[in-house]
């Protein structure tokens, strides 16, 4: 009898030793931005199936040579030559022949044209309030994007897998996507940007560009009358920004109205109605900053990594999203029926600022089998999306891609912001940006460094990953400072590339 008892205890110890890792195993993403492609596709552009992770390498576009005026290029097509640069055959600055001009104009013309307005688009005398509130004028600087964008202007309120983590209470300083109150909010009690405070703090203090702003009130690094907006938000990738035809919400529901009534312009009317929560309206917007791309891309510029079927490269898609959204932030707003009104949701916009992506080469393909959410070389490539529609307004040049984007009689003013893209763990000499992950920690560029995007738990990396793509407290960190170098308040830097561009924000 002592053999069948003995069974029935190995029996039961193996029956407890699968299913307790199993209910401890949690289900879904570890943050709503890390979620899987909304289109249903589960291809394979992945850095995993190819490059290898961490091995794409290149020159960052501040970074390049460019003697005599030839940059180095990168690939070439039918529709010519990608130069490496900010401003293509330009180099990287605005110095000279038509880039000069253009740079003139949003530097001389415009930027003392943004000046603080009321909720009305009025300009009041001077050190009076607004007559229609009587409440002061404002500058509202616009943050629109999608999840990286939204942790690296406001921080996250929780960290990835947090209350699916078992006996462990956050994965510190990797935070998830979430809104925050922003400047003015009437709710006293909360602060204009997030820290964790789900299942308690994590003990990580996330210095965003919110934080980095308005944090200590003896140094508000604004004028009074600025008011830096976070707008962006999880999963808002550029064809949810993008209100034509060719747009997200031309064919989907808006997840931010109860009516799904919002369409095509879901996401302009979701910021709008934000704005207006903290006492500001869309008619004090006098400069955008949008910061997003292409989720999940398909193939790249060198077809190297397309998946069947897909031969447009995501960096010319991504171009012509941005077209479209620049005309868009022109004129105009759309009726019911979906015909323009002939009236500009942004009245007094003057100037808008593009930028590009992290370092991607650190994704894993470990979520939603092989594909990624932004992986390198699409990462180093979307780049040139926004390098090829500031050089066709440069140009005053109509492109298969972009479109018309001339200014002032098609698009907005628009120019880069900083350049966040850096090769890996080498430190970039114009912009001082490296990118580190949990498996670089031990490189001389990372020592000390965990991790700049979301590594997951060390000890359960199988369970508990990372996506490698979010920013984590380090890497937020990272862009916020460039952006508070941007915006003139660091002396011991400059930015590459264009002097600076927004005097307006002392005001």
């Amino acid at each position: 009898m002592k053999c069948p008892r003995l069974l029935f205890i190995v029996l039961f110890l193996a029956v407890l030793a699968t299913t307790y890792p199993l209910a401890q195993t949690p289900s879904g993403p570890p943050c709503t931005d890390a979620a899987p492609p909304e289109d249903g596709s589960n291809g394979t552009s992945c850095v995993a199936d190819g490059i290898g992770i961490g091995n794409f390498h290149a020159t960052p576009f501040p970074d390049a040579i460019c003697p005599n005026g030839v940059c180095p290029t990168y690939n070439s097509d039918s529709l010519g030559t990608n130069l490496v640069s900010l401003y293509g055959s330009y180099g990287n600055s605005e110095s000279t022949g038509m880039a000069l001009t253009h740079f003139n104009q949003g530097a001389i013309t415009l930027a003392p044209a943004i000046v603080p307005r009321c909720t009305d688009g009025t300009i009041p005398l001077p050190n009076t309030n607004c007559q229609n509130n009587n409440q002061p004028p404002a500058i509202v600087f616009l943050f629109i994007g999608f999840s990286n964008c939204d942790i690296e202007i406001c921080g996250g309120s929780r960290d990835a897998w947090d209350g699916q983590d078992g006996n462990q209470t956050h994965l510190a300083g990797q935070p998830c996507s979430t809104q925050c109150a922003n400047w003015h909010n009437p709710n006293a009690n909360l602060t204009p940007w997030n820290q964790v405070t789900n299942h308690g703090s994590d003990g990580v203090t996330q210095q965003s560009f919110i934080y980095q702003v308005y944090h200590d009130p003896n140094n508000i690094l604004v004028g009074s009358h600025v008011a830096v907006f976070n707008g962006a938000i999880s999963s808002q990738f550029l064809a949810k920004w993008d209100p034509t035809a060719a747009g997200w919400y031309t064919s989907h529901d808006c997840p931010f109205d109860n009516n799904n009534n919002y369409h095509p312009e879901c996401n302009y009317y979701r910021v709008a109605t934000d704005l207006a929560a903290n006492g500001y309206s869309e008619k004090q917007v006098q400069a955008i900053f949008l910061k997003s791309s292409d989720n999940f891309p398909k193939c790249d510029l060198k077809g190297n990594y397309c998946e069947t079927g897909f031969t447009e490269p995501d960096a010319y898609t991504a171009e012509r999203f941005l077209g479209n959204i620049l005309r868009y932030l022109k004129c105009c707003t759309f009726d019911l029926n979906g015909n323009s009104t002939g009236v500009p949701r942004y009245l007094n916009l003057q100037q808008v600022f593009l930028t590009g992506r992290i370092y991607g080469g650190y994704a894993n393909g470990q979520q939603y089998g092989n594909h990624c959410l932004m992986p390198e070389p699409y990462a180093y490539e979307y780049g040139f999306a926004v390098q090829r529609a500031i050089v066709a307004q440069i140009n005053r040049t109509t492109t298969d891609y972009v479109g018309d984007v001339r200014y002032p009689e098609k698009a907005p003013w628009v120019d880069w912001g900083p350049y966040l893209w850096a090769d890996s763990v080498n430190v970039s000499p114009s912009t001082g940006l490296n990118w580190c992950d949990y498996s670089t920690r031990g490189d001389s560029h990372c020592l000390g460094n965990p991790g700049d995007v979301r590594y997951g738990d060390p000890l359960d990396f199988m369970n508990l990953w990372g996506d490698h793509t979010h920013p984590t407290a380090t890497g937020l960190k990272k862009v916020s400072d460039q952006l508070v170098i941007f915006i003139g308040k660091d002396p011991n830097h400059i930015k590459a590339g264009s002097p600076f561009v927004v005097p307006w924000i002392q005001q």
